[in-house]
């Protein structure tokens, strides 16, 4: 890493990288253009040189913006600058930085550079990001600023040989494939609408007439019932495999060490990412599972943690596709606790179904009596709202709590089951929250907030009897003090 304090500029490779998004978006825009005004046997000529022109401004376009942006590493913090028109100069102190990510798409790799995301507490996005550096830079980076952020640190302190960190999980080929199967996906079908809305722009493809004309009749007479069932065949193949091969990419050599600061993850097949978990951020832990993880004994272990990436709903994966047995000792390695037998789980109380199923129930019947009245294909609609009221209902089954000496255990879900474990010094806000018909039912839900937690799925404890609601936010705060009181008197 150059010297502290000097203004530095990207990797020019970002030149490359940055030109390679911008110059093909233009260039699409222009051909889309160019197919609808121009016309003439100077029409392919014409779209030739405005796709050269579209090229050379994006390639300007592209330096100016690599030219005006800067990064500045000073003794306690790291600037950044940027702007063409309007300049934006953002501070990011040390102490406010939580870890400094390392990823390497492809083109990166290439380059021998890193993309350098900041990570902070209290953004939703990541704080500062650094397209390409080189790579030795990136690492001194972060480990320079982990240095400093490690309290009673001497300066200049080595920094921990990864390649000597005590190796916690790894994924294998074989259960990554076998893990990859059951991550069923249909984003091929997104590409595909994608590609013909791409194929739209560029006057090769009408939806309107496919819909309404010649095309939308031979798919309704090629349509069979031998044909549906092959095409619902090659729907689930092509979900199995796009399944396989967005798991791959994403967790190919997975890879948890014990780093000094937390968890070092390592994984990604395109892209190599490198993120550490630091374990005094950790605020909750989940252990979730499928229908197929739970039949073969597999689950999925995340921390809900500072500045963690909203993208995957404000968790880290620490152990995708473990076994119970591997999830242990990485949950003791973090200081939570495992989870208590099934036996020692409070459930909800049975009237809680009244405000689950009854609307879903009530719904059914009045769709169902409208079929019959009205419209007898609309008998669908009131068969799905029964299934929604079979879904509350096992909702109900699944959801349950237990308190343990250490944390609040939770669990829920139907498809995806999920156990939050919640240490109680954690705990940021204990509500206890009461809607119209909760009222009258005597029922309440108790609300969790720790820092930085995900706004979709919270932990939270739904349908509670009333009184046994307010005993147990009173029984979670008390502990809470305890906690927070004898952490104090641990030495630092």
């Amino acid at each position: 890493m150059s010297e502290a304090g000097a203004p530095r500029r990207l990797h020019p490779a970002t030149l490359v990288g940055r030109w390679l998004r911008v110059a093909p978006q233009a260039a699409a825009g222009i051909v889309a253009a160019g197919l609808g005004t121009v016309s003439g046997g100077r029409a392919f000529a014409g779209i030739v040189l405005m796709i050269v022109i579209a090229a050379i401004a994006a390639l300007l376009f592209v330096f100016l913006a690599w030219w005006r942006f800067t990064y500045t590493i000073g003794e306690n913090e790291i600037v950044i600058e940027k702007g063409l028109l309007q300049r934006q100069r953002r501070v990011i102190p040390f102490d406010r930085v939580q870890d400094i990510a390392i990823e390497q798409p492809l083109l990166a790799r290439l380059f021998g550079t890193a993309r350098v995301k900041i990570e902070t507490g209290g953004s939703a996005s990541d704080e500062g990001r650094l397209d390409m550096i080189g790579l030795d830079d990136a690492r001194a980076l972060r480990d320079h600023v982990r240095r400093e952020r490690v309290a009673g640190a001497a300066a200049g302190a080595p920094v921990a040989d990864v390649a000597g960190e005590p190796l916690l999980f790894a994924l294998t080929l074989v259960r990554l494939l076998v893990a990859g199967l059951f991550n069923f996906s249909l984003v091929f079908l997104a590409a595909i609408m994608g590609g013909l809305q791409y194929l739209e722009q560029l006057n090769l493809f009408d939806w309107e007439e496919w819909l309404t004309g010649k095309g939308a009749r031979d798919a309704a007479a090629a349509l069979s019932i031998r044909g549906a069932a092959l095409l619902i065949g090659l729907v689930l193949l092509l979900g199995m495999v796009a399944g396989v091969v967005r798991t791959v990419a994403r967790d190919f050599g997975f890879r948890l060490t014990r780093a000094p600061a937390g968890f070092r993850r390592r994984r990604g097949l395109v892209t190599l990412s490198e993120a550490v978990i630091p374990i005094r951020r950790t605020q909750a832990a989940r252990i979730e599972s499928g229908i197929a993880g739970r039949i073969i004994g597999w689950r999925s272990l995340a921390f809900q943690t500072l500045g963690a990436d909203r993208k995957e709903g404000g968790v880290q994966a620490a152990a995708p596709f473990a076994r119970p047995e591997e999830i242990a000792p990485i949950l003791a390695e973090a200081g939570f606790p495992e989870p208590p037998p099934v036996e020692q789980f409070h459930r909800l109380p049975r009237r809680a179904l009244i405000r689950r199923a009854t609307p879903w129930l009530a719904l059914a019947a009045l769709v169902g009596f409208g079929a019959w009245l009205i419209e007898p294909l609309a008998g669908i609609g009131a068969g799905a709202l029964l299934l929604a009221a079979g879904a509350a209902l096992l909702r109900w089954r699944k959801a349950a709590y237990a308190i343990g000496e250490q944390a609040l255990f939770v669990t829920g879900g139907l498809i995806r089951r999920r156990l939050w474990i919640l240490p109680f010094e954690r705990a940021q806000v204990i509500q206890v929250a009461r809607g119209p018909v909760q009222r009258r039912l005597s029922l309440a839900s108790l609300r969790f907030d720790t820092a930085g937690a995900p706004a979709m799925d919270p932990p939270d404890i739904v349908d509670l009897d009333e009184a046994d609601a307010r005993r147990l936010a009173a029984e979670l705060l008390r502990r809470f003090h305890e906690a927070r009181a004898k952490r104090r008197l641990q030495p630092a």
